[in-house]
């Protein structure tokens, strides 16, 4: 009885403490990210790391992976989608207003600043 009991309560602990991601995903990129429970955070912390700020880094990393593809073939999909990106309204990762019209080739060369998933 007391090794069911144990096994039991062990199972109950690894489930609690079950990690959830997130996923997106174009073509060969793929970038899982963390979901958190921002309501448990909080009290623990005070503050919790919102979901969309995790789902807006991965976003950024898709970006990076997408343009990485691109430099190495070239496909008008993979454009649309890394141009949809850039012009995706961040909530977390505020972009100047002067870097709104930047051609295609730009947003390439300048892929590590435009795309940086780090929020400082």
């Amino acid at each position: 009885m007391k090794v069911s009991f144990t096994l039991a309560l062990l199972i109950v602990l690894i489930s609690c403490s079950q990690k959830y991601t997130g996923e997106v995903s174009f073509k060969n990129c793929k970038i899982n990210y963390p979901l958190h429970d921002e309501e448990k955070e909080r009290k623990i912390n005070y503050e919790a790391i919102p979901n969309q700020w995790e789902y807006e880094s991965a976003l950024r990393k898709l970006a990076l992976c997408l343009c990485d593809k691109y430099l190495q073939k070239k496909d008008e999909e993979t454009k649309e989608k890394i141009i949809e990106i850039y012009k995706y309204k961040f909530e977390f990762y505020n972009r100047d207003d002067s870097f709104k019209k930047v051609n295609f080739d730009s947003i390439l060369v300048n892929r590590k600043e435009v795309f940086n998933p780090k929020f400082y």
